[in-house]
Order: C-alpha cells, then structure tokens, then sequence
C-alpha cells in the first residue's frame, strides 16, 4: 500500500529534510510517548486477564493479538509522525496514513472489535462470573467455564461445551445472582377440603423454612423471605383442580434443590393426610340415541 503521493516522490530532494535540532527533539518525544503506550496498553490486557479464567495457553494467545495489534498501530503513527518532523512526508500523509490503517482493519476486524467491546462491558459489570449458571439469548443454559475478551464459553447440562462471542449476547439471564425465588405449584382435587390443604401446605412450609434454614436467603440473621403459601391462583378445570402456589426465597445456588425438596416434602404431607393431588380428567358421554 502507498501511502505517499506520487509527487510527493517525483519532488523530493535532500535538501526538503529539515535536518534542525527541533525534529530530534520531537521525534525522542514521540518514541518515548509511544513505549509509554503500548507498555499501557499491555499493563491493562493483563490486569483484565488475570480476572478471566483462561487456561495459560489460551491467555498467553489473547494478549499476544491485543499487544501486536495496538504496538502496530501505535508505532505505525509515530514512524509517519517522526517522518513528517523530518520533512520526509506531509503531516496531511501522517493522517491519511494512520486513517487508512484503521479503515482496513476496522473492515477487516469489525466483528472482533464488536466482541471484545462487549467483553469488556461483562467482565467490569460483572454481569456473570465463572460458576454462575446462566441463560443466554433464551437459547443457551449452562454453567459458565470461561469468560474471555472475544468469547464466554458455557457447559450446558448435557456437557456439551458451547462457545458464544460476546458480541452475539443480546440477553443474560444470571440465575445465580444474589438470591432467587423458588416456585412450587400444586394442583388439589376441587372436592377435597379447602381448610385441610390450606393447613398441610402451611405445615409444609415451616418443615422447609426449619430444615433447611441454612439455605434460605437471610440478612444478617432475619430472613428475607421463608417459604410460605401464596394461596390458590387459578381454579381453571383443566388442571384437575385448584392451583396452589408456595414461594420462597433462597441461595442462588440451591433454588432447584430447594425446588425439589419441597414438591417431595409436599408429597409426604399430602398422602400421609390422605389428601389426593389432583389431574387432569377426562369424561366419556355415551350417546343414548
């Protein structure tokens, strides 16, 4: 690529270098400005680094693209700056130069760009941390294994492990974000008593809240929220009956625990109290005619 016009060239002579104390001066100004940058630049792709949990290879890779491609740039300007000092070339070429230099590779890495930019914005937002269980795009759900400037990978439950770029995440759902509400539904026959289920759930919700205190979310030492009865919700038929709801509150990491302990404490309760769950059912009319 030709960065210096061709009359540029035709008309050069010795005698257009400025050859003055000032160009020295300000071309070891720039140089010195210029390693200042780029050791700037590699201070903070480690400092950002070191909060991610890639494997040495892989961090090794990251900051070794990152580092070239700003150490280019930044080198590439001062050499054209240095060389318009000199009278070698027209500070107006400093600018084309430098601007055409970026144009390629804001074509040729657009999308990169795009993925470390949001990268960025993950990691110093900490919108999810290596661990957390996570729902991305409504399409993806999986624990988080890394996260990168480019990429976050997830292992989802299967164990299959997906790659998705920063870029591409629209949505984030952290399922492991200080606390979450665990939602239990039970559906109850119509014909059975409603004073009776009212009284098994509410004693289930305090087996749970005693039993497993240790897992509900709490500040200091009161609970924030201890698993109670909502109350019916829905008395649509096509449940098999009415629907009752139990939520509380809890650790992140164990609301699916918590989950299942409830429907199985609910079971207990329920058949030890002789109370039915209810289905769905259906009806057969034989046609007299």
């Amino acid at each position: 690529m030709n960065f210096l016009n061709i009359e540029e060239i035709k008309n050069f002579s010795v005698n257009n270098i400025n050859l003055g104390l000032k160009p020295f001066i300000s071309s070891l100004i720039i140089l010195i400005v210029s390693v200042i940058l780029i050791k700037l630049v590699m201070i903070i792709t480690q400092k950002i680094i070191n909060i991610t949990k890639f494997n040495e290879q892989r961090e090794k890779t990251i900051k070794s693209i990152i580092d070239s491609v700003a150490a280019y740039f930044i080198l590439t300007f001062a050499v054209l700056t240095i060389l318009s000092e000199f009278g070698l070339i027209k500070k107006a070429t400093v600018l084309t130069g430098a601007g055409i230099l970026t144009l390629i590779a804001g074509f040729g890495a657009q999308n990169l760009i795009k993925d470390v930019i949001n990268g960025f914005f993950i990691l110093f937002e900490r919108q999810m941390k290596v661990g957390d269980f996570v729902g991305i795009n409504e399409s993806y759900y999986g624990t988080v294994e890394e996260i990168g400037l480019r990429a976050t990978a997830i292992r989802e439950w299967t164990l299959k492990k997906i790659y998705i770029p920063n870029g591409e995440i629209k949505t984030l759902k952290n399922f492991y974000k200080d606390k979450a509400r665990v939602i239990v539904e039970v559906i109850i026959p119509f014909e059975e008593n409603h004073d009776e289920v009212k009284k098994a759930l509410i004693d289930v919700c305090s087996i749970i809240n005693e039993k497993y205190s240790d897992k509900l979310y709490k500040i200091g030492n009161t609970n924030y929220s201890e698993f109670n009865l909502l109350g019916i919700t829905s008395l649509d038929g096509k449940y098999g009956g009415a629907k009752y709801v139990i939520t509380g509150v809890v650790l992140p990491h164990h609301q699916w625990f918590m989950r299942n302990r409830t429907y199985e404490m609910i079971l207990q309760t329920l058949n030890e109290r002789k109370i039915k769950i209810g289905y769905p059912k259906f009806w057969l009319y034989e046609n007299s005619k």
